[in-house]
Formats: C-alpha cells, structure tokens, sequence
C-alpha cells in the first residue's frame, strides 16, 4: 500500500513531536503493510509550527539524513499538505520541490474545515493550466461538502482530485464525516484513500483494514485508491480512470428549500 497523506516530519505541524514520534509513526506504518509514505507537513497555513519555507525545506534535509541510520524499510517520497490561499500560484512555482509530491505536478490542497471559498473552480482551472494538480485532502471532513456534494463533484470535474481519510470510514471524525466518506465513494468522486497520520494514539498510519470497510466495492478498485492512483501521483503521470462522477446525494440547502417552496 501506498499512504499519499502522512505528517510524519518532527517539530513542524501538529503532526510528529519530535524524531522518536517520527520513526515510531514509520515503524508502525511498516508493521501494517505501507510500503511506501509520503511525508505532508502542513504549510501555509495556521497548523504549522515552522511557517518559513526554507526552514521548513532545512527540516526536510536534517531528517532525511537522520533516516539514513535508521532500519525503516518504508519508502519515504517528499510533500506537503497546502492550505488554500487566493494567492497560492506563485508560491507553488517558487516552492515546487518542497510544496508538490516527489517535486511533479500534483499536490495536496487543504480548505478550511468549514466552507469551500467561493472562486475555488476559477482558481483549480488557473492552477490546472499552469501544470499542477491539486489533490483535495479529507474533502469529506469539510462541512460545505459535507451538506452539498455537488461542490466537490464541480471541482472533480474541473480536473481536481480527491483524498479521503481512511479513519473516516470507521467514524473517527464523527458521524458526518464518516456519511460524507461513503457519499462521496458512491459518488465516484474519491480517487485516494489515506491515513492522513498524525501520531500513534487517534490517527494512527494504517490503511490495512480499510478493504473490510468496503466489502462492496470492488477489490481492484480499492486497490486504486490504496496503491494505483497514489502510484501514479509519485510518478507524475496521468491517474488511473475511476470513471465519471454519478449524483446518487445532490444534497439541497436550507434556501434550495425555500425556492422549491415559492416555485
């Protein structure tokens, strides 16, 4: 398995504290099969701890090194999880190796928790015609999506990608979010299950038992989520075919129903 989405970088997020965190985090994801993480510090956003990019790019450089004596069998592949700002382009043309996964085209894309921002398709077709392509990350935890799918479905087609936290399917992040999860698989609109590991307590790096979650989806599209799309994220190339977005949950909102009823 593949783990697209892990803060396993010590002392820069809220993610692992310090070096013993880190390589306990990895010793962990070994143990339950990820044979390769991509290691997504949070940057440009309030969770970050080290908010200088050049700092954040030193981090990078003194554990990587520090890795190098350590008996971890798991392929570490460099990244970062990016929170939205109206002004992000020119910050991931400056910072492509540290900002995009393994220095290509694709990259992690956070929202805030709770709203998607208004010109959020503008700006992906901008990014897309620049030559990266976002990656939305735990669309499912975010409550706008949460109350209207259709959202995230504008922003799939438009070219986006999206990720969901494997943690989320068994209810870790509360009932919506494990609803939103489901939702948005049938939907069609989920290219990437990850563990989005934060430590060894709540949000553990394990993706083994996510197939006994979804015992009617089809194997060899949950090996899509779990190793083939993330495989060709790293590789910078095109991403396997899911197929095209269905609208099984076209979720109304509280002035569609006022509408319907002035109609």
């Amino acid at each position: 398995m593949i783990d697209l989405h892990g803060h396993y970088l010590p002392a820069v997020d809220d993610g692992a504290e310090d070096m013993e965190a880190s390589l306990a985090m990895l010793r962990h994801a070994e143990k339950d099969g990820i044979q390769t993480a991509v290691v997504t510090p949070h940057a440009c956003g309030s969770t970050c701890r080290v908010k200088d990019l050049d700092a954040l790019r030193h981090g990078w450089k003194n554990w990587r090194t520090a890795l190098e004596k350590c008996d971890i069998q798991v392929d570490i592949v460099a990244g970062a999880e990016v929170y939205f700002t109206s002004e992000l382009l020119p910050v991931l043309k400056d910072n492509r190796d540290l900002l995009t996964i393994n220095n290509g085209s694709y990259f992690l894309l956070e929202f805030p928790g709770d709203y998607v921002y208004a010109h959020s398709r503008e700006f992906i077709y901008n990014i897309l015609s620049e030559g990266f392509i976002p990656i939305i990350s735990h669309a499912e935890r975010n409550s706008e999506i949460q109350r209207s799918p259709g959202i995230l479905r504008d922003l799939v087609k438009t070219g986006a990608l999206c990720q969901i936290n494997a943690g989320s399917l068994r209810g870790d992040f509360g009932g919506a979010a494990r609803q939103s999860a489901y939702e948005l698989l049938q939907d069609n609109l989920v290219h990437v299950i990850a563990s989005d590991a934060h430590d060894l307590e709540s949000r553990k790096p394990e993706l083994a038992y996510v197939p006994a979650l979804l015992p009617k989806v089809d194997p060899e599209k949950i090996a899509m989520y779990l190793h083939d799309i993330p495989a060709a994220v790293i590789a910078d190339q095109a991403v396997p075919d899911i197929g095209e977005p269905v609208s099984h949950h076209p979720r109304r909102s509280f002035f569609d129903f006022f509408r319907k009823r002035d109609s």
